[in-house]
């Protein structure tokens, strides 16, 4: 063999082998959070939740578009104390093992009729563990200041205004009084 091709092969055989594990799918987290940590399935099963709250219509965005489960876990990491992250982290597996009691599969599985039937339950809270019912109200609230704050929302359905006064008409005489 020729020692040109030898090396060649050599030096792709390593960035092979250094490129290999970047490739094989890992189940951490896309985002980098400094507290809290979570697993892609959970990541995963947060975004399917938010979607489920805040479904996408023909007529507008839903939170899949907003990466709503992202701003949620980024107030969580940035925003909370240390016990409330405690909290919604056992709430997350809480939330967890309820769908996988009910149904049998994880959340991200669901049928739409299941997901709605589950989240309709721990609306009315009905046989739902608190930490559960606290997660739930979490991620909701979260989710609602997502789509409220967010571009779409102020621009096509509040009609915000970025100047406040824009409707000012200098042409208006004042009367003495």
């Amino acid at each position: 063999m020729n020692r040109r091709t030898a090396i060649r092969n050599a030096i792709l055989f390593s960035a092979g082998a250094g490129l290999l594990p970047a490739c094989v799918r890992d189940d951490k987290s896309i985002i980098a959070l400094k507290t809290i940590s979570i697993t892609g399935a959970q990541e995963r099963m947060l975004a399917a939740l938010t979607e489920s709250m805040l479904p996408k219509t023909k007529n507008f965005i839903g939170a899949n578009d907003l990466k709503a489960h992202e701003f949620l876990l980024t107030m969580i990491d940035d925003c909370t104390s240390p016990d409330d992250q405690k909290k919604f982290t056992e709430g997350l597996k809480a939330f967890d093992n309820l769908g996988n009691d009910k149904f049998g599969q994880l959340f991200t599985s669901f049928t739409a009729r299941q997901k709605k039937e589950l989240l309709q339950a721990i609306e009315i809270k009905k046989d739902i563990p608190e930490q559960v019912l606290k997660f739930y109200g979490t991620v909701k609230r979260y989710t609602i200041q997502s789509f409220t704050s967010s571009k779409e929302y102020l621009t096509d359905i509040r009609k915000y205004k970025l100047v406040p006064g824009s409707n000012f008409k200098g042409c208006v005489s004042v009367n003495n009084a």
